[in-house]
């Protein structure tokens, strides 16, 4: 897979990079998580002890991203210009129904982030229906360092067998 440069330079820079890296992957998913996971495992130190805080920036990163949707549709509400998406996602019935199914459990809120298409805007959904942005933190973060680390730590085994 052939990077876009300034995600290449970005890479170069280290943890920081992986973690700007990360966060700009669930703002604008224009590479697939899959892909781009995979590939900070095979460009990982040859050592596993490498792969850990690869894994753990990588989905502080994805947090991140995360939590700038959830405060873009939580803020969408209070601000006249931004209250067409609140308007607009409050809508739909069935995310007020998978929502509330969601909001019951911080273990549910972290699976979710194991689906690709739903992980990167679940947070939108979550902010309209005001889930607890402690909570939504926590098992968002909890669940890229599942899906983050399962990429990272299958990239690295490819690289080493």
């Amino acid at each position: 897979m052939v990077l876009p440069n300034f995600v290449t330079c970005l890479l170069a820079t280290g943890l920081g990079g992986v973690m700007i890296v990360a966060m700009l992957e669930k703002l604008v998913p224009v590479v697939p998580s899959v892909g781009l996971y995979l590939l900070f495992g095979l460009t990982a130190g040859s050592e596993f002890s490498a792969v850990m805080p690869l894994i753990v920036i990588s989905a502080f990163g994805s947090m991140s991203g995360s939590l700038c949707w959830y405060y873009l549709a939580r803020f969408s509400g209070a601000h006249p210009q931004l209250r067409l998406l609140s308007n607009w996602l409050g809508r739909f019935a069935a995310v007020r129904q998978a929502s509330s199914w969601y909001s019951e459990s911080v273990t549910r809120m972290a699976l979710v982030q194991l689906v690709p298409a739903a992980r990167v805007y679940s947070a939108l959904a979550s902010a309209v229906v005001t889930i607890d942005v402690t909570r939504f933190a926590i098992a968002t973060f909890i669940g890229c360092l599942i899906w983050n680390g399962t990429l990272i730590f299958a990239g690295w085994m490819v690289r080493h067998l």
